[in-house]
């Protein structure tokens, strides 16, 4: 059986439209029409088999609808490295904030199917991970690694259904800032100070030469796993003494 492939023709609309989209990029153009012919393609050879006809196509006419669903299929629309791709992580993000495992598989698919690097989004998972589960499920962190590190090892498509469970445990999980906006806190705090920072109190310096000893290095410290009672001993600088950085108090 002979195979004769068809001829195909586009329309000039659909030209400038591919050219506009396309944004002077010649291989994203013709990588575009390609998929906006199989696409044609393929719907017509649907039609053919719902209705019972032959497939046998000689002309095949691009129209402009064929181009944009051509390009909706790449990532051309996407734009890795533009403003779509930060406005579909911050959904993404926001979605599993916010426990909507919905919303968060349909921005997920989003990136992924526009073709977003997945190992970028792994990683995201990662921070958040410890940013907004936290200690509420310290186990969200495990999860995180474990989806970045399967990413890596067969990457996609197989991957894909890794950051989807991943994803949706991270959209049902309790969440917990605490830790996040401690760490703010004293990261807040040393930028604000003014000044040399203060000293590491010497009972908490390491001591390993015999004049650090004499200097006072180490001298008073309490190695708390000696006591069977709680240890009453100063860990922060005298200048913060009382600073909770937990409860919003900053230096």
């Amino acid at each position: 059986m002979q195979n004769i492939s068809p001829s195909v023709f586009i329309e000039d609309k659909a030209v400038d439209t591919l050219a506009y989209l396309s944004d002077g990029d010649a291989r994203a153009g013709l990588n575009g029409l390609q998929l906006a012919v199989l696409a044609r393609l393929s719907s017509r050879k649907m039609f053919c088999k719902k209705s019972g006809q032959t497939y046998s196509p000689s002309r095949v006419l691009i129209t402009e609808n064929d181009v944009k669903e051509g390009l909706q299929r790449s990532h051309i629309l996407y734009d890795r490295a533009g403003e779509e791709h930060y406005n579909c992580i911050s959904a993404l993000h926001k979605a599993m904030r916010g426990s909507d495992q919905n919303a968060s598989l349909y921005w997920l698919a989003r990136m992924l199917e526009g073709g977003e690097d997945p190992l970028y989004v792994a990683r995201r998972l990662v921070r958040f991970a410890s940013e907004d589960i936290g200690l509420a499920d310290p186990s969200a962190l495990t999860q995180a690694v474990a989806a970045y590190q399967g990413c890596h090892f067969i990457g996609m498509p197989e991957c894909e259904v890794l950051l989807a469970q991943c994803v949706v445990y991270f959209a049902r999980a309790p969440k917990s800032i605490e830790v996040y906006s401690a760490y703010n806190n004293v990261k807040a705090c040393l930028r604000n100070h003014q000044g040399p920072l203060p000293p590491v109190p010497l009972h908490l310096r390491n001591a390993p030469t015999r004049l650090m000893k004499d200097l006072g290095y180490g001298k008073g410290y309490k190695y708390n796993p000696m006591y069977s009672e709680p240890v009453d001993q100063e860990y922060l600088p005298e200048e913060l003494r009382g600073v909770d950085f937990f409860k919003q108090r900053r230096c």
